[in-house]
């Protein structure tokens, strides 16, 4: 097979290293491939393999998302950096390889046990992909010593994909930023102080494999409200394997301006401007389709709870609150969602409430009948619980992970970074927000062919005075 590499021309100063010059080659197959132990033995095993344990259980987030995965629900997200000139996938590579015995934790597949799936370590290296054009699709988690997450690259573009059932946006961002650091050095950027990011050489800590449901939460706290079944876009699906990717760029100022007038922030505006599209999609359906609508229409927003009970843990640590608007008491003006949605924000927001819910997520885990259950049962029957009792009760979803931080020296390599969110069956389009040098980057992916979400979503925010520009990996 033809080997990877950029065109021949001028180098640029991040290309000048005569570090791994040679092109690295991938694999024709599609399955996972390990380095040969020649790489494999190149590494310093006494810190990859005795500084772990031999297994983990499943966090309390993490624990649903192997019976449920899918070729829809393939419960998989993305991150990914553009940076200033092609990369070089065989520097990537080393990159990697580099960094894994910093990161434990994400060295290791999915074992399926009597009662549940637990993760257990492997000695093995994940290799570096080349990108398709269809992300966080095609990714059989449960074949036999597949990793949970893979790195992969085309271009200029560097990406890992994670699944849900190894950790969140937070954990993989961390991941992202460390490989980011390692390449650049090893592409000639000068080693420079990159304190707050985990680096080669160090050892990792007890605290970043720890599951941090079990330190903080409390199942004997009261549950949140029980919520019914959501409005979905009355949309057919694509065919399996595709996903496509709407992107709108958005300068941060003009944005943060506009959420400043309403008196609000940005996550709590930008989630506004998602029910009030679906609000507009609905008035402008058909007067008999409209009326059929008997649903609230709901949105999921994750919150990162290492914002309210510190650690460093770089596994699953959030829960979801969903603000929505029932368009069965009226149309809604933008400044009334925009009220109602603060509002629910100021209350759900606090420790106390989060905590129920970590609690509610705690008790049903502990459950007897779930505990007993083998696991053949629970796969028969937790997709269709995780559809009623999950997806079924959200339109759609909007993922913030906030601005991204890097060394300062590092800066200028990187051009923007993007965000995916997994795609899911019955919420059919989701959003996912990261911020970069002065831009937001608004990723839709959506399992439908039509982008109307996007459009409205869009038009919304140029009605504003925002502008918007829009990229796509497909009509």
């Amino acid at each position: 097979m033809a080997a990877y590499s950029s065109p021949k021309r001028a180098k640029t100063p991040l290309e000048s290293s005569a570090i791994m010059n040679r092109p690295y080659p991938f694999r024709a197959d599609k399955s996972r491939a390990f380095p040969s132990p020649a790489v494999l033995e190149s590494l310093p095993f006494d810190v990859y393999l005795h500084n772990m344990p031999i297994w983990y259980r499943l966090d309390n987030a993490g624990k649903l998302y192997p019976s449920v995965s899918g070729n829809r629900t393939t419960t998989v997200f993305r991150l990914s950096a553009h940076l200033s000139a092609p990369v070089h996938a065989g520097r990537i590579q080393t990159a990697l390889n580099n960094l894994m015995p910093r990161f434990p934790f994400f060295a290791v597949h999915l074992k399926r046990g009597v009662f549940w799936y637990s993760l257990k370590k492997s000695t093995r290296l994940p290799l570096v992909e080349q990108d398709s054009k269809y992300p966080c699709t095609d990714y059989p988690l449960l074949r036999r010593g597949i990793f949970p997450f893979r790195v992969r690259c085309r271009g200029n573009l560097i990406a890992v994909e994670f699944s849900h059932v190894l950790t969140d946006g937070t954990g993989a961002l961390i991941f992202l930023q460390s490989l980011l650091a390692e390449y650049l050095h090893l592409s000639g950027v000068p080693r420079q102080d990159c304190r707050g990011l985990p680096v080669p050489g160090e050892a990792a800590l007890p605290e970043e494999s720890e599951d941090a449901f079990k330190r903080f939460g409390n199942p004997l706290l009261p549950p949140p409200r029980t919520l019914d079944k959501a409005f979905h876009l009355p949309l057919s699906l694509e065919q399996k394997g595709r996903y496509r990717i709407t992107t709108g760029i958005i300068p941060l100022k003009p944005l943060k301006e506009q959420a400043g007038q309403f008196g609000t922030g940005i996550n709590n505006f930008l989630t506004a401007v998602m029910l009030y599209s679906f609000e507009q999609m609905l008035q402008d359906m058909p007067p008999d389709m409209r009326r059929r609508v008997t649903a609230p229409i709901r949105i999921n927003v994750p919150v990162n709870l290492r914002k309210f009970w510190p650690t460093a843990s770089t596994r699953n640590f959030f829960v979801s609150i969903e603000p929505e608007i029932d368009p069965r008491l009226g149309n809604w003006s933008f400044e009334e969602i925009l009220e109602n949605v603060s509002c629910y924000m100021n209350t759900e927001m606090r420790p106390r409430f989060l905590a129920a819910r970590m609690g509610r997520n705690l008790r049903s885990e502990q459950n007897i009948l779930a505990r007993l259950a083998p696991l053949g049962v629970k796969n028969m029957f937790l997709p269709g619980l995780y559809a009623r009792y999950g997806t079924n009760l959200y339109t759609s979803g909007l993922s913030n992970l906030g601005a991204v931080s890097m060394p300062e020296h590092l800066r200028p390599y990187i051009q923007r970074f993007d965000f995916i969110p997994a795609p899911a069956m019955d919420e059919k389009v989701k959003a996912s927000v990261i911020s970069w040098n002065k831009h937001i980057y608004m990723n839709f992916g959506r399992l439908v062919r039509p982008a109307i979400t996007e459009l409205y979503v869009f038009r919304t925010l140029v009605g504003m005075g925002i502008p918007v520009k829009v990229e796509s990996n497909g009509p």
